[in-house]
C-alpha cells in the first residue's frame, strides 16, 4: 500500500511540475509576428510512423521491449504558438520480464492509440522550423496479441503449468483499457515533417489483480499533406 502511495504521489508531483512550467513557458513565448493567429487558420491532416520502447512497471525483472505504431495525425492552430493536435494510431508494444525462481513471460499486444496533444511551437514560422514541446491525455484499446509465459517453479509445485500461450488481452492476463499521458519534445523540421519524441506513463492497472502499469518512450515522424 505504501508503494501505492508513494508512486501516486510521484506522478501527481510531475504533473505539478511539469503543466505550471509548460503554460508559464507559453505566456512568455512571443508570436513570430505581430498579429494575432487565432483559430480561424484550417486543419492540417496527415500521417505519422514510429516506433516504441515499452515496459511495464516491475518491482524486479522487468525488460523493456520495441514496438511499432503507424497512423493520423492532424494539427489546429488555436492562439499564438499553442496547438492542439489529436492522432490515432494502430500500435504493436510490450514487455518481456523473468522472477527468478518464479515465472517469465514475453507480452505482445496489439492496441489502438489516440492521443489528444496539445503543443507549442518555438522558431522561425517563415521556414517552419523550430522546438516543439507538447502534453497529451491519451488512451489504448487492445485488439489482439498472443503473450507466452513459463512457469519456473519445481513441477512438484501447486498449479504448476509449464509452458503456454495465451491470448494478451483476457480475464487472465492485461486489462483492454489504458489511460495516461505523454510528455513529449520534438522538432519542426519544415512546413511539412515533424519529428517528436515522447515519454509515456499509463494511469490505469495493466491487470485486476496487479498494481502494474505501462511506461515507455515514443518516436515518430509525421508528414502533414
Amino acid at each position: 500500500m505504501r508503494n501505492i502511495i508513494l508512486n501516486r504521489l510521484k506522478g501527481f508531483l510531475l504533473l505539478a511540475f511539469v503543466l505550471p512550467l509548460f503554460f508559464g513557458i507559453n505566456l512568455m513565448a512571443q508570436p513570430v509576428k505581430s498579429t494575432v493567429e487565432t483559430s480561424n487558420q484550417p486543419w492540417r491532416y496527415g500521417i505519422r510512423a514510429g516506433a516504441n520502447y515499452d515496459i511495464a512497471t516491475l518491482q524486479q525483472g522487468g525488460e523493456y521491449k520495441f514496438g511499432w505504431k503507424a497512423g493520423f495525425v492532424a494539427e489546429k492552430r488555436l492562439v499564438y504558438n499553442m496547438y492542439f493536435q489529436p492522432s490515432l494510431s494502430f500500435q504493436n508494444k510490450g514487455y518481456k520480464y523473468e522472477r527468478t525462481f518464479n515465472d517469465k513471460g514475453n507480452v505482445n499486444a496489439y492496441l489502438i492509440e489516440g492521443v489528444a496533444g496539445i503543443l507549442m511551437k518555438f522558431g522561425d514560422e517563415r521556414i517552419g522550423r523550430g522546438l516543439i514541446i507538447s502534453v497529451a491525455p491519451y488512451f489504448t484499446y487492445g485488439i489482439g496479441g498472443k503473450s507466452s509465459f513459463e512457469d519456473l517453479r519445481d513441477t512438484s509445485a501447486n498449479n504448476f503449468y509449464g509452458k503456454i500461450t495465451e491470448n494478451t488481452f483476457s480475464d487472465n492476463r492485461l486489462k483492454a483499457f489504458d489511460l495516461g499521458f505523454q510528455l513529449g519534445v520534438g522538432y519542426d523540421i519544415s512546413h511539412r515533417w515533424e519529428l517528436g519524441g515522447t515519454y509515456v506513463f499509463g494511469l490505469h492497472r495493466m491487470m485486476t489483480y496487479t498494481n502494474f502499469r505501462w511506461k515507455g518512450f515514443q518516436v515518430h515522424l509525421s508528414y502533414f499533406f
